[in-house]
């Protein structure tokens, strides 16, 4: 495990409930709106998007971010310690969870032989993307990190999106050139590609390229831009691959998890439960 030091130097935690104390206060506090005012619009919005009403899953999420553990008992990449240590000394803050950021870790390793690179639909401040093209290069893996972000805050919500509203998640005006500056820092300049804009303007771009992805971490909170990203980056999946949903549980995140229901469904598949409020697919 990485040392007490690195993680507290690291961890931003200023973004999420990360004691129990603070998870209960954030239980009580956006509860009662869940219940009693989103899950009823939720189900209602499945119905409009051809799913089955019935969600019963979606009445365990307040609880979800109490759930300490991931399945399974895959390890964490091989130089992780070392990796939070380079990010801390290089002003990196990484504003995802531990417990859901160690999980994501866990499947990105298990998942390296997959052919393709990772790409990160929904970076904020590109930590997480900036760690994985870390840890690629330290474990000698030949792969690019695709970062997307708007990275000016989210874009118009949709009718789905209940407890999100545009601009969140604004990060500072000169957050892509700090990434770039970091990414230098770092020694993975030439491994970090960063994508700025809306999602369907970055795919539109994108899709000329043959892509094929190990990794894919779809963090879009709000269902137009969740459903895009599915649409384009699971089809390009390698075999052997997985896609993580940060927010398919989250509480604030239903239209997110509308949209992933929404394209699963056409597949035939089914999210699995990772950790928290996050879930996966392997593929």
């Amino acid at each position: 495990m990485a040392s007490a030091d690195s993680a507290k130097a690291v961890f931003d935690d200023s973004h999420y409930a990360a004691t129990p104390w603070r998870k209960v206060c954030r239980a009580l506090q956006l509860g009662p709106r869940y219940y009693f005012w989103d899950l009823p619009r939720y189900f209602a919005s499945r119905g409009r998007r051809n799913l089955p009403l019935w969600d019963p899953a979606a009445l365990l999420n307040p609880f979800k971010e109490f759930r300490p553990g991931v399945p399974g008992s895959g390890a964490l990449p091989p130089g992780y310690d070392e990796a939070l240590a380079r990010l801390a000394a290089a002003g990196v803050r990484l504003t995802i969870p531990r417990v859901r950021l160690e999980a994501l870790l866990r499947l990105w390793w298990e998942a390296r032989a997959a052919r393709g690179d990772v790409i990160e639909c929904g970076a904020y401040r590109g930590a997480t993307s900036l760690l994985l093209a870390l840890l690629g290069r330290l474990n000698g893996l030949r792969q690019a990190v695709l970062m997307l972000d708007t990275f000016a805050g989210m874009p118009a919500v949709s009718a789905y999106d209940f407890g999100r509203s545009s601009g969140e998640f604004r990060p500072p005006a000169d957050q892509v050139e700090l990434i770039r500056r970091q990414a230098e820092a770092l020694g993975v300049a030439d491994r970090v590609e960063v994508h700025q804009g809306l999602f369907a303007d970055t795919f539109a771009a994108l899709a000329a390229r043959e892509l094929h992805f190990a990794l894919v971490h779809i963090d879009a909170n709000i269902y137009q831009g969740t459903l895009q990203a599915c649409a384009f980056t699971i089809p390009r999946v390698s075999p052997g691959g997985a896609v993580v949903f940060d927010d398919y549980n989250g509480v604030c995140d239903l239209g997110a998890r509308l949209a992933i229901d929404e394209y699963c469904a056409g597949q035939g598949v089914k999210p699995l439960p990772l950790s928290a409020s996050s879930a996966y697919l392997r593929l």
